[in-house]
């Protein structure tokens, strides 16, 4: 029997790391922890005004991730994460209160909330970041056509990409790879995603995956 394995796939909004994720639940027969917009009722307010919905937003994406986590793993069973609850911390909720989107006492009460929640959470086996451009997320974003998402500021994207990158660069938790997302075309090509599943495979060499 093969080891739990809970592998992570982080990214910017629009970097494709959800069409990512569902293409090797296709191919691993895992469960994939999805990140639901559809489900967080405030994420419309929020885009339309960021510094009064900041908090609520910011706490829903971040309760429902570590439950579906925490659930999952407590059944025994091996899964992908599109985003991590550590990304909805260290990248969202801080670039928000470093933008001014989220005040020092609503800050606060985040990270208050946020580390009772990261008490007992297991890190991913490999943390997987798929990188984009910031033009390259903006063209994504137009093609999916979320309406909510027309507002979105470039400069915003900025900020989350720059987080990304000292993020990414700093992260101790568990073995970690990068991989550029201009460079494959893992939704159309099977090439390009037997390319990536190999990398993912060789970072895991202690693992008995069923890549084949």
């Amino acid at each position: 029997m093969s080891a739990q394995v809970l592998l992570a796939i982080a990214g910017n909004i629009g970097s494709g790391k959800t069409t990512l994720t569902r293409r090797l639940v296709e191919r691993l027969g895992y469960v994939g922890l999805f990140e639901s917009t559809d489900a967080n009722p405030y994420l419309a307010d929020f885009y339309a005004d960021m510094a009064r919905w900041a908090l609520p937003t910011q706490l829903r994406f971040l309760a429902e991730r570590v439950r579906m986590t925490r659930e999952t793993l407590e059944q025994g069973r091996s899964a992908i994460q599109d985003r991590t609850a550590y990304e909805d911390a260290d990248i969202f909720a801080a670039n928000l209160h470093g933008r001014g989107a989220m005040n020092e006492r609503d800050w606060e009460t985040y990270r208050l909330i946020a580390g009772q929640l990261f008490e007992g959470q297991r890190a991913p086996d490999l943390l997987v970041y798929l990188r984009r451009g910031v033009e390259g997320c903006l063209s994504n974003i137009a093609k999916r056509g979320r309406e909510y998402e027309e507002s979105i500021p470039r400069d915003y994207l900025g900020d989350l990409h720059n987080r990304y990158e000292v993020w990414f660069d700093g992260w101790r938790r568990s073995p970690k790879l990068m991989l550029d997302a201009s460079r494959f075309d893992f939704l159309h090509s099977n090439e390009d995603l037997d390319a990536l599943v190999r990398q993912i495979e060789e970072a895991l060499p202690q693992r008995t995956l069923p890549f084949g």
